[in-house]
């Protein structure tokens, strides 16, 4: 009797301290946008930032803002310039009083607007995918 009480005893003990460690299961996989850094720029890492176009390079399509907000990936970069680089699928809009967005271009652009970009960030190049002028910005004074 002495010997099946120990035993339940053992297996009782071992069970409360693996439990817990079952329970933890493996880390999250996550989305796989990382490149090792850890900052998640080495793979392809969606961003939307606001913020004021400080200038413009129409020889290489890039935009330079200066960050007001924007999402985790962008928090690091507020108060500085971030420049973005667009490409021929990159859209370009200007958001209109009455809340409709009409296409413009590149050329339509101008140091000082303020801007909201989204985009995806790969090996530190950062991409729009979307440029909108005029949007209705919380963080911008």
């Amino acid at each position: 009797m002495k010997k099946l009480f120990v035993l339940t005893l053992v297996l009782a003990l071992l069970a409360v301290t693996a439990v817990p460690a079952f329970a933890a299961g493996n880390p999250p996989a996550g989305n796989g946008n990382g490149g090792g850094s850890g900052s998640g720029k080495g793979g392809n890492a969606p961003f939307a930032l606001a913020g004021t176009i400080a200038s413009l390079d129409p020889a290489t399509g890039a935009v330079t803002v200066t960050v007001a907000c924007g999402n985790q990936l962008v928090k690091p970069y507020i108060g500085q310039n971030l420049v973005i680089q667009t490409t021929s699928t990159t859209r370009f809009l200007l958001s209109n009083p009455d809340g409709v967005a009409t296409p413009i271009t590149f050329a339509d652009l101008v140091a000082g607007q303020a801007v909201s970009v989204n985009g995806q960030v790969k090996n530190n190049v950062w991409t729009a995918s979307r440029i909108t002028v005029g949007a209705s910005l919380t963080c911008l004074p």
